[in-house]
């Protein structure tokens, strides 16, 4: 292994008829081994993917999330046996009281895929397969959306490709039933792949309201990236993608599609990116006119897809590859749980957390993103690296750096997305007062229409952190005492002025100064600042 497994598990150990063989992927809380049945009465197949979840370890409010997660996904597989929804052959739980980091874990068995839609896009978009591919994950959304579920996370790397060419739809833990026309997921979502009436959303109680639309939303920027290899709104980063899906919702962009989608796919991806929920293509008419673009009325079947040299994404976790990749989700919440909850569940196999997605070709691996700024051996969680690192590269203030960002989050909340202190009023894994956070979670530098409401997933915490960190610096004083980055995290946990007033970290606040520095030297690669 390249990189620390969130479960490690030895190579041999058993569980239930199952005996571990290799690893094949991990994420922030979970990890996922090819296994082997040693027993049985042949019901089972010889091989499955095996997805351990430590939901017998960890604070109970990560626990809480993270059985929550599994929950959902264990729901649908055993309610949906649909040919295009990975299967689940059964679930196990780890009784090992000598190995405490193992007992207790829930453990999914589950189909074991060839690979990913991820993976595959890696050597280029797909004119060629790609339109049988889109049919078979259509029909797959069409199967979810009549059975009355939302799948709520659908990208490419939640798209498996099994041996027989077939395609097969994974990573359920964002997955939500309906109640009537919404449902409600957890606060985590995958940018690139959401759309715009949910970046800055209200989050209730119960979570995020959610529609099928999001799916078909979900489903034309895919189509766009298969056939053209290329996002279907510009920007080199997804922040830039995202400000464009916000300038193009408000009218002030007009969609511009790639003049290499064919016509009838033009067609197809502009219905499903309308600006309005109301005004986007229903599932059962996307599927026809996908069936007629792609030639066929009945399933259709893959003739020939390209050799994936490793598998990228078994049963929809992300994998820690070998060498340095090209191409997540998760978020994020992240992760994923049954997708090996990563960034509160629900991460990549080939690219960074699904909070924050890069073009497939351009993307090195999470746990080596940003390398160069942050270290990737001081218990960073992998999952949150990109938003680290992309809300220190949105700031030109040179002080405001990803190791900063890193060990304020380690001293705030120890990476924990899930934080609530009520009596602070202080909430999630920057500890953000609902007032205050209005001001700086959106990326248009204008406050949101209301105060949010907790939880407040990463995916918002952490850039909002780095906006603010970014307006604070300039406005503290030249000639303070102490390292500026330090006096920008106090400001932070105080207030720039009282900082002024100090001529430094003010008294109260040492402490916390202090064990942000601490971090900060953890976390800043040797040479670096």
């Amino acid at each position: 292994m390249t990189e620390p497994y969130a479960v490690p598990v030895p190579r041999g150990y058993r569980v239930g008829v199952w005996e571990v063989c290799r690893p094949i992927a991990t994420g922030a809380f979970g990890s996922v081994y090819e296994g082997r049945r040693t027993g049985g009465d042949g019901t089972l197949p010889r091989t499955a993917a095996l997805k351990f979840l430590p939901t017998g370890t960890g604070t109970p409010r990560q626990l809480t999330h993270l059985r929550e997660l599994v929950e959902r996904e264990v729901a649908l597989h055993r309610r949906l046996r649909r040919p295009r929804l990975i299967r689940m052959y059964e679930t196990l739980t780890v009784d090992d009281p000598a190995r405490p980091a193992l007992d207790g874990a829930t453990v999914l068995v589950l189909e074991k895929a060839r690979g990913s839609l991820a993976a595959l896009l890696d050597a280029g978009p797909l004119p060629g397969t790609g339109p049988v591919l889109l049919a078979q994950i259509c029909e797959g959304l069409a199967q979810l959306h009549r059975a009355g579920w939302v799948h709520g996370d659908l990208k490419p790397a939640n798209v498996l490709l099994m041996p027989d060419g077939s395609v097969r739809l994974a990573d359920f833990n964002m997955a939500a039933e309906l109640e009537g026309t919404h449902a409600y997921t957890p606060a985590f979502c995958t940018p690139d792949y959401t759309p715009p009436e949910l970046l800055w959303s209200e989050i209730g109680e119960r979570g995020r309201r959610i529609r099928p639309s999001t799916d078909v939303w979900a489903y034309g920027v895919l189509a766009h990236l298969v056939l053209t290899g290329a996002f279907p709104l510009p920007g080199a980063t997804p922040t830039l993608r995202r400000d464009a899906a916000a300038a193009y919702a408000g009218g002030a962009q007009e969609l511009r599609l790639s003049p290499e989608l064919p016509d009838a796919w033009r067609e197809i991806v502009g219905g499903c990116l309308a600006r309005t929920h109301e005004d986007r293509i229903g599932t059962e008419a996307l599927l026809r006119r996908v069936s007629a673009a792609a030639g066929t009325s009945r399933p259709p079947r893959i003739a020939r897809i390209p050799r994936i040299p490793r598998i990228s994404r078994v049963a929809g976790i992300p994998r820690a590859r070998r060498r340095h990749r090209a191409a997540v989700l998760g978020a994020a919440l992240a992760v994923a749980a049954a997708a090996v909850l990563v960034h509160g569940l629900g991460t990549r196999a080939d690219r960074p957390p699904d909070a924050e997605e890069a073009a497939p070709s351009a993307t090195p691996a999470a746990s080596a993103y940003g390398a160069a700024e942050l270290r990737t051996d001081r218990g960073v969680p992998v999952v949150h690296r990109r938003l680290i690192v992309d809300a220190a590269h949105g700031c030109d203030k040179p002080d405001v750096t990803p190791a900063l960002i890193a060990a304020m989050l380690k001293v705030e909340s120890d990476f924990d997305p899930g934080l609530s202190d009520p009596a602070a009023d202080e909430y999630g894994i920057a500890r953000w007062t609902p007032a205050v956070l209005r001001w700086w979670m959106r990326s248009d530098g204008q406050p949101a229409p209301s105060v949010p409401r907790p939880p407040f997933s990463p995916a918002v915490s952490v850039p909002a952190m780095g906006r603010y960190l970014c307006f604070i610096e300039p406005r503290l004083e030249p000639g303070l005492t102490g390292d500026r980055r330090v006096l920008i995290a106090a400001a932070y946990r105080t207030s720039y002025r009282k900082v002024n007033a100090a001529g430094g970290v003010p008294p109260k606040y040492r402490d916390y100064g202090a064990r942000v520095a601490h971090y900060l030297k953890e976390y800043t690669p040797p040479g670096g600042k």
